[in-house]
């Protein structure tokens, strides 16, 4: 296991730039930030990362550099061991939002609905993985989807409520004593205007 982080990571970083947000828009960079955040006191080397991964550490270098490269992960220890420099990296950030006003920028609409995609993916990829499973516990699993009409001050209520609950989920996270042998849970969010009703 790697070395202690000694600088906190953000609790939620609002990504606003177009650089984090092409680093946003591959399943796999969005799976290396979710373990890291997962021990946000813990540093990795890109080998332990591919480990825990399951993946060739030659192919995580470059995503690992596109993500120090946006501010994502941070550089925290760099040393040589047996002649090799070696870094080691941490989170930069808890959890990850996107602001809103680059989905309305004709110059990064392109690359936030990759980063939106690359999260999609992802937690696609993770649902039909636990799914797929022998000991998948069924019960465990939510999924819904629900249409409604909201008028402007119901949307934003909802809104206000859903990011009510993330907080709440936040600021309770140190006060479990140990919560590395817990089962990690996935929580996938979005809510949109339906596109067909556009056309009205």
């Amino acid at each position: 296991m790697g070395g202690v982080v000694t600088e906190e990571p953000l609790a939620v970083r609002v990504v606003a730039d177009p650089v984090a947000l092409k680093a946003l828009a591959d399943p796999l960079r969005v799976r290396m930030l979710e373990v890291l955040a997962l021990e946000p006191t813990r540093l990795w080397t890109v080998k332990e990362l591919a480990a825990e991964l399951d993946q060739p550490v030659t192919k995580l270098y470059h995503h690992m550099k596109l993500l120090a490269a946006s501010d994502l992960v941070r550089d925290a220890e760099t040393r040589v061991v047996s002649g090799i420099v070696e870094h080691r990296y941490c989170c930069a950030q808890r959890s990850i939002k996107l602001d809103e006003s680059l989905f309305g920028s004709p110059g990064n609409r392109d690359a936030s609905i990759g980063s939106i995609a690359g999260i999609f993916d992802q937690a696609r990829d993770d649902l039909v993985h636990y799914l797929a499973r022998p000991d998948a516990d069924f019960e465990q699993v939510s999924v819904g989807r629900a249409l409604a009409r909201l008028t402007e001050d119901e949307r934003v209520e909802f809104g206000r409520r859903l990011e009510q609950i993330i907080d709440d989920i936040e600021a309770q996270r140190d006060d479990v004593a140990d919560r590395h042998d817990l089962p990690r849970t996935a929580i996938t969010m979005v809510m949109h205007p339906l596109p067909d009703d556009l056309k009205h």
